[in-house]
């Protein structure tokens, strides 16, 4: 039976009382709440707490600018060199206007269910839909593991993004020693240091590895953008507009690089002024114009430079005469190696408590958490092995996965909110936020589908280039005569 609107309000009180009444509880939520801010920033301090305007900022930036920035020369191909940073500035502008969506959110059902402790996505997301009109109510549980599902399959696609990037370095440092490896091989290798990584529980030696990621990710973008301007070709040898058809691609990539949304509640939620975080001049709006611009530059330059011959990381474009890409490559693999180990946090944080309501109790509970990890860094090795080709896979996982989140799920919950408050009266002058809400699903719900097509399409294609090749070579083999094929 689904229950109505003060129903759901009495029973989410009674939840507060209950949790107010427990200490210990409380105590778990500060500590997780500590967990996630130890791992987002390189200045964080329990005893200090709650964090300043900069700190946020930084930390915003941290989370906001990662592996996928350096897919966006391969991005901008598939836009083209004009094109791209309009739809770039575009989805931006759509990506914080969600991101302010949900932080209104998260404060509104706070208010009006008098909560103790500050809902993060999931949470918000549930409570949104069971204190909203009757026909949303039904659907509130569903949604909560919906954003929880999206938010492991993100972060796991992440890894299996750091696996492909990891393997595919190996592969460019080896050949610059006339050591030819297999892709299959080098994703191998790269098990080892990643796997070890992995079982690292311990939140503030991964909060260290945190500031040491940030380090080396800072000093080798600002390498490869100098390289970028290194013998720039004439604008006019660059595709202006790309063919429609690839366009899903850059879309996939692009909600991609946007990877931070999951972190703009514990961000807000832990500044010293939270008012500042949403203001006009705020963290969120001004940390986002300055990531927009980061993508933006990174994917121009990138194609700019290297046109059809960009990669599905700029690193693998360095040469090996460039002075310092043994520096820049070896030094970033080794931040992706630890990035892998914050996002890997993340899933396991979700899971571990589902595996111990399904299983447990257990008699040695860390053997049955090393079992969970190793499970998960296997699922996300076989997943990198099987689509071993870096800008489609992160074309995909942005479409499929990075969509829901960042495109659909705030405005739903907005909706939700806003219908309940005041019968949709808050939706301002000639309803703007609601068509703005509406524009917005219909952006996700087309990326969704055509990112995720073209991407399927696109590895498909790859793997029959693939068996081509190898089919060829064979032929080849048998016959020494054949003329031509190289």
């Amino acid at each position: 039976m689904v229950e109505s609107g003060n129903m759901a309000k009495e029973k989410w009180k009674s939840d507060c009382v209950n949790i107010r009444s427990n200490g210990r509880t409380e105590q778990i939520k500060r500590e997780n709440a500590e967990h996630r801010l130890s791992i987002l920033s390189i200045v964080y301090n329990p005893t200090a707490h709650p964090t300043s305007y900069l700190d946020t900022l930084v930390n915003m930036l941290k989370g906001n600018v990662g592996c996928g920035i350096l897919a966006m020369g391969d991005a901008f191909k598939n836009g083209g060199l004009f094109l791209s940073p309009v739809l770039t500035f575009i989805i931006g502008i759509i990506c914080v206007y969600n991101q302010h969506v949900l932080v209104q959110c998260s404060k509104s059902v706070k208010q009006k269910l008098k909560l103790q402790h500050n809902p993060q996505f999931a949470e918000t997301v549930e409570l949104s839909f069971e204190t909203g009109p009757q026909r949303f109510q039904s659907y509130s549980v569903f949604f909560r593991n919906s954003v929880n599902s999206f938010i492991v399959i993100t972060q796991l696609g992440f890894c299996c993004v750091y696996i492909l990037f990891v393997s595919k370095s190996i592969q460019q440092m080896l050949s610059w020693y006339n050591i030819q490896l297999d892709v299959h091989v080098s994703i191998l290798i790269s098990m080892v240091p990643i796997m070890i990584s992995s079982l690292i529980r311990s939140l503030k030696f991964i909060a260290r590895l945190s500031a040491i990621a940030n380090v080396c990710m800072l000093v080798g973008l600002v390498v490869i953008l100098y390289y970028c301007t290194v013998d720039l070709p004439p604008l006019s040898s660059r595709s202006a507009i790309a063919h429609w058809t690839t366009i899903p691609l850059y879309f996939g990539t692009s909600i991609f690089s946007f990877e931070g949304i999951s972190l703009v509640l514990p961000l807000e939620q832990e500044m010293k002024k939270p008012k500042q975080f949403s203001t006009a001049f705020g963290v969120l709006n001004v940390g986002m114009v300055i990531v927009t611009s980061l993508i933006v530059l990174t994917g121009f330059m990138g194609y700019w430079r290297f046109g059809d011959a960009v990669r599905g990381s700029l690193t693998l474009n360095l040469p090996e005469e460039f002075l310092l890409s043994k520096v820049v490559i070896s030094s970033m693999m080794f931040g992706i190696i630890c990035t892998y180990t914050l996002q890997f946090y993340v899933p396991v944080e979700i899971l571990w408590p589902k595996v111990e309501q399904r299983f447990g109790p257990f008699r040695s509970p860390l053997l049955w958490d090393t079992g969970l990890r190793v499970v998960l860094v296997l699922i996300t090795f076989i997943a990198a092995d099987v689509i071993p080709h870096l800008s489609l896979f992160i074309s995909m996982m942005g479409a499929v996965a990075s969509t829901f989140l960042a495109l659909i799920f705030p405005p739903l919950c907005h909706m939700a909110v806003t219908s309940a408050d005041d019968g949709g009266n808050g939706y301002g002058l000639f309803n703007w936020r609601l068509a703005m809400n509406c524009v917005t699903l219909v952006l996700g719900a087309l990326g969704f589908v055509t990112g995720t097509y073209a991407s399927v399409y696109e590895i498909f294609g790859a793997f029959q280039k693939v068996a081509i090749t190898a089919a060829v070579t064979n032929t080849t083999g048998n016959n020494y005569t054949a003329p031509g094929v190289h």
